[in-house]
């Protein structure tokens, strides 16, 4: 009986080593930086494990290293729903940086600040996760200055041709976004500057009627740079930021 467990035993570990070959010839190939064969080895992986959440996050992945961001956004957004928080925490990771490129590709600054404000999104996701997720943290920062610096890039040129964007209103104010201003603001009178600026800076980020409270975020942040003994800054330098963000 017990020779009949140990050859069961083997059967089945001969067979999980088979089945996961196609997988582990393209994690080789992946590290080689041979993505275009890599991507091959996953997709023949996934005709016999279509469900499989690591090939959700491999395919993804080497999608977004060719450069096919939407088709990378499929997976990866699928991957990001599993229920492996680890494996969960990497795509979402992934699937921001997807985000990223994409609004750096697109034409249109509304469809930019939309494909960043997704990028932060799915890095706050990532950390939610994975709270020591350090590459998460230092990124959500770079994204977050990237998209301040693109919506304020977007006011000075309304200013330049109000002719153009007087017919344009500002969207309404969110309840949410009206709630953390007054708390913002109280913070500032009560000295606690930084936090009031990180709070503002996450509610443009993440909320589409919020691009109005940059002014905010500026006057705070030069209250800071005066306390500090500094020049006010006139713009977030968010220089070789692009170099930072990366795939895992």
């Amino acid at each position: 009986m017990k020779k009949c467990y140990r050859l069961l035993g083997l059967i089945l570990v001969l067979a999980l080593t088979v089945a996961a070959r196609p997988i582990n010839d393209g994690n080789k190939l992946f590290a080689k930086g041979d993505y275009a064969d890599a991507l091959k080895k996953y997709m023949d992986a996934r005709k016999d494990e279509p469900a499989n959440p690591l090939l959700f996050y491999n395919i993804g992945t080497c999608q977004y290293k060719l450069g096919n961001f939407a088709e990378a956004k499929a997976e990866l957004e699928s991957a990001v729903r599993m229920p492996d928080s680890a494996l969960a925490s990497k795509a979402a990771y992934n699937l921001a940086n997807t985000y990223f490129r994409l609004g750096e590709k697109a034409s249109e600054p509304s469809e930019r600040i939309a494909a960043w404000r997704e990028s932060v999104g799915y890095l706050k996701k990532a950390i939610d996760l994975n709270s020591n997720f350090e590459n998460a943290k230092r990124n959500v920062e770079i994204v977050q200055r990237k998209l301040k610096e693109e919506l304020d890039k977007q006011k000075e040129e309304k200013k330049k041709d109000p002719e153009k964007n007087k017919d344009q209103k500002q969207p309404k104010l969110s309840e949410k976004a009206e709630q953390i201003l007054a708390r913002a603001l109280q913070m500032a009178k009560e000295g606690k500057y930084n936090p009031a600026k990180a709070l503002l800076e996450n509610t443009i980020a993440e909320d589409s009627t919020a691009g109005q409270l940059s002014p905010y975020v500026q006057r705070i942040d030069d209250v800071i740079e005066i306390k500090a003994g500094r020049k006010p800054k006139s713009k977030v330098d968010a220089s070789n930021t692009d170099n930072d963000l990366g795939v895992i």
